[in-house]
């Protein structure tokens, strides 16, 4: 019975990843604007709902089970790491012309205060401060580090492509700073807790230069983030539920 639900939860996250899939193109070719954009908001409902299954099958109580939608590998150690992913593939990374404005407003995103290169050494330096009481939750954060990564390399390619080199800076120019990082030590609660709210900033952000950016494969792959964003908040937003909630 335990492994039907399983089968169930994976059939219902395949489901709602093709309506998502449909709503989308369905959007695509709505013959007007207002259309298109109730159609996006199914979508991004379903969306939600694909969130949730995939969610459950990245819980806590299933880790270390190869369900689809987490990357497994080796690390060197022979320790396994069972990535945090969604099934939709991520769109190929192309521009459709330079343009500078675009890459400052994605620098932001790449190499800023709240940016995929602070999440990297936020998530690794609570991954490594975490107590031995809270393993699975430092497990969840290094794998989640490691998903933000590639975001961090698709920003550098997508700012190339735009005409501006990814040097690890913001779109004012102003390095990317250690100082940045929340450390937090010795709090694994308030780690948590921002952990969470870096996650918050960083869909808002996303969404808000979705709106910026007239490039339709640009915001493909930016949309294509947030899913994995989203995934990333409600984990953590489990986690503190788990160990945090009433302290």
């Amino acid at each position: 019975m335990r492994e039907r639900f399983w089968e169930m939860v994976s059939e219902a996250a395949q489901d709602e990843a093709d309506a998502v899939g449909f709503y989308r193109r369905m959007a695509e070719i709505a013959p007007c604007r207002a259309m298109a954009n109730s159609i996006e908001d199914i979508a991004r409902d379903e969306m939600r709902h694909l969130n949730y299954f995939e969610s459950l099958l990245c819980s806590r109580q299933e880790r270390g089970k190869n369900h689809r939608g987490r990357r497994r590998r080796e690390t060197a150690g022979g320790r396994t790491l069972t990535i945090p992913t969604i099934p939709d593939p991520y769109p190929s990374i192309q521009v459709e012309c330079p343009n500078p404005e675009y890459a400052r407003l994605l620098l932001d995103d790449y190499a800023g205060m709240v940016s995929e290169m602070t999440a990297i050494n936020q998530y690794l330096f609570h991954h490594f401060d975490m107590p031995q009481e809270l393993a699975d939750v430092a497990q969840m954060l290094e794998d989640v580090a490691i998903v933000e990564m590639h975001h961090l390399e698709i920003l550098a390619e997508l700012i190339n492509l735009l005409g501006q080199p990814p040097m690890y800076m913001d779109g004012q120019g102003l390095f990317w700073n250690a100082s940045y990082v929340p450390y937090l030590t010795g709090c694994p609660c308030e780690q948590l807790k921002s952990d969470i709210q870096a996650e918050q900033i960083a869909i808002e952000t996303y969404r808000r230069h979705m709106e910026l950016i007239d490039d339709r494969y640009i915001k493909e792959i930016l949309a294509r983030i947030i899913m994995d964003e989203e995934l990333h908040l409600h984990l953590f937003s489990e986690a503190y539920k788990t160990y945090c909630s009433g302290r």
